[in-house]
């Protein structure tokens, strides 16, 4: 056990989470001192190696080994183009995501395409052609096709992204009728995330009539906290077009509605109280995201001043403990709070299904491989995932998948990042990946992410805790759909 990190419920109970095996102990003071290697007196010796200290000492590592033997993980290997094309070919393709234009009718003031995030890409009027599209289909059902034979009840997924991918609505239904003639015997599944602006009634019968349609709409709460960011180029707010479209949705086509969900962002200064009552209160779309604006590589938080950062925090220190309170005393909460605060928790308490034998890096963190999922630009580049910038290519469609160009990728990850992450007691909960990390063709980390990841971390890890032992069952219950 070299790599652990201590936390304390309270002043009598003393826990360690093993970043090697994803374990949470409860242990005295002097077994961590044993750990920790810390025999700086004779009296701590003497205290050390008391009999009943010794065999609690042999218990708790009889107890470790058996428990770590059980936990299948193996260890970094060389990095080959064959695992690479063979985990494709098993597991990837889980997704082909579009970015169908690079026009927007919003300017969104946390948008990551604004001159706030200087390594993303600006707006720009490039749209994609059909050709490009359908170029891009045929690839990714190559490859689909043989993970389609390895796990026969895998879908292929076409998402629409953007921009504001409605703006060439056209194109898209181009697309659609495409794939559903091409490879409907494979029972496609088609996304969209859109602003919820260009929901006309002609889009919406169109979106209705397919199988299998979901759209993700942008809506960070009610009209003064949507309308604060989410705003039109003359700084006009956007709430009012997108509820009302909502509303026609509800109304006229109910089967539709069922396919509907929402992502909320917030800030230093949102509102969470305002912003939990509203997604409570309203009739809406199911809420599937609660994500804070993107801090890394942006200018955006200049924004705030240092005592409206602090009141936040207080208040969303203040909200989340009111949050493990009802958790531990089996009080209902609500779903606003639940992804704000308790996806991490559910995160950290389903750790070990992401322990995996990855044996890619030199430690696991949430990165994924290179086509795991596909997302092709304007021009037919192709790129590891939607939130990376567009410095990090990994080939085209006319050509593929380039396997030598993600084998060095994965490689220049590991060594710009990973190996610096050898000592960090939790590496494999962190859940950094190349988008967090990508500038302009490095990978780096900045310290704040690292302190900070690790302070949030074991602040999660004391609340799991605390949840585990007032309410045992309520992660099972809660997420066992």
């Amino acid at each position: 056990m070299s790599n652990f990190l201590r936390f304390q419920i309270n002043e009598k109970n003393l826990y360690i989470y093993d970043n090697d095996s994803g374990l949470i102990f409860n242990i005295d003071e002097s077994l961590l001192n044993i750990i920790s290697g810390e025999r700086k007196s004779e009296s701590l010796e003497r205290d050390i190696f008391h009999d009943y200290n010794m065999q609690y000492y042999d218990s708790f590592l009889k107890k470790y080994d058996n428990t770590c033997k059980s936990i299948s993980y193996k260890g970094k290997k060389k990095l080959t183009i064959e695992d690479i094309k063979n985990h494709i070919e098993n597991f990837g393709m889980k997704q082909l995501i579009f970015e169908i234009t690079e026009q927007c009718n919003l300017r969104c003031k946390y948008c990551i395409y604004s001159d706030k995030y200087p390594y993303h890409r600006n707006y720009s009027k490039k749209i994609m052609t059909f050709e490009i599209a359908k170029k891009a289909i045929d690839l990714y059902m190559y490859y689909f096709i043989k993970v389609f034979q390895y796990n026969p009840k895998k879908r292929p997924t076409f998402t629409f992204y953007g921009g504001e991918p409605l703006l060439e609505f056209k194109l898209i239904t181009k697309i659609v009728e495409y794939v559903i003639k091409k490879y409907n015997f494979y029972d496609p599944m088609f996304n969209i995330t859109t602003n919820g602006t260009l929901l006309s009634s002609e889009v919406i019968r169109y979106i209705a009539k397919v199988k299998d349609f979901y759209v993700s709409i942008s809506l960070d709460g009610p009209k003064e906290e949507h309308d604060r960011n989410r705003v039109f180029s003359e700084n006009k707010g956007s709430f009012d077009q997108i509820f009302n479209n909502l509303m026609k949705i509800r109304e006229l086509y109910p089967t539709l509605w069922k396919n509907l969900n929402l992502l909320a962002c917030y800030d230093f200064g949102t509102n969470i109280y305002k912003a939990e009552e509203f997604f409570e209160n309203v009739d809406l779309p199911s809420l599937i995201r609660v994500s804070m604006v993107e801090p890394l590589f942006s200018s955006y938080y200049k924004r705030f001043s240092l005592q409206e950062k602090n009141n936040f925090i207080k208040t969303y220190f203040c909200k989340k403990k009111q949050y493990i309170e009802n958790i531990k005393s089996g009080e209902k909460t609500s779903r606003y709070s639940d992804l704000l605060f308790g996806t991490s928790l559910f995160s950290l308490y389903n750790r070990f299904k992401f322990y995996c034998n990855n044996t890619f890096f030199t430690s696991f963190t949430g990165t994924c491989i290179p086509g795991d999922k596909i997302y092709v630009d304007t021009e037919g580049r192709i790129h590891i995932c939607e939130k990376i910038n567009s410095h990090f290519s990994i080939g085209n469609i006319y050509s593929g998948l380039d396997l030598n160009k993600i084998l060095r990728l994965m490689k220049k990850y590991d060594e710009e990042i990973l190996t610096k992450c050898g000592n960090c007691p939790i590496s494999r909960v962190c859940g950094g990946c190349y988008a967090t990390f990508a500038t302009k063709r490095l990978f780096e980390r900045p310290e704040v992410f690292c302190e900070s990841r690790i302070k949030s971390t074991t602040e999660d890890l004391k609340d799991l805790t605390e949840i585990l032992i007032h309410n045992p069952t309520y992660f099972r219950n809660k997420y066992q759909k």
